[in-house]
């Protein structure tokens, strides 16, 4: 009996998972790269009230990855400083592969 492997029939369902850590109340919104502990840090301008902060970090990360601010959500960490994204409609080799490209490679530990 063969096995035939899973294919993804809907390509929308893919999603590309990144942790942020955050710095709200900065002079303006902004990468700075990846940190210590292998975050990508950004900080943005908006104070972490009523979810403004993470509608910043929405839009910057949706800008980086040059895809619209609709597919990027925060799955994990909405009162937190650390912070997972979901960016739909891209795989997790793509996400890494364009986060690369504009931040450059990660760098261990």
């Amino acid at each position: 009996m063969r096995v035939r492997p899973k294919v993804n029939k809907n390509p929308a369902r893919d999603a590309f998972i990144v942790w942020v850590r955050v710095k709200p109340k900065s002079r303006k919104d902004e990468i700075l790269g990846w940190g210590r502990e292998g975050l990508l840090e950004m900080q943005v301008r908006a104070v972490p009230e009523r979810g403004e902060a993470n509608r910043h970090c929405c839009r910057l990360l949706a800008r980086l990855l040059e895809i619209p601010a609709s597919r990027v959500s925060v799955e994990k960490g909405q009162a937190s400083v650390r912070k997972k994204f979901r960016v739909e409609g891209l795989t997790q080799q793509e996400g890494d592969n364009l986060l690369c490209k504009a931040v450059g490679p990660r760098v261990a530990g």
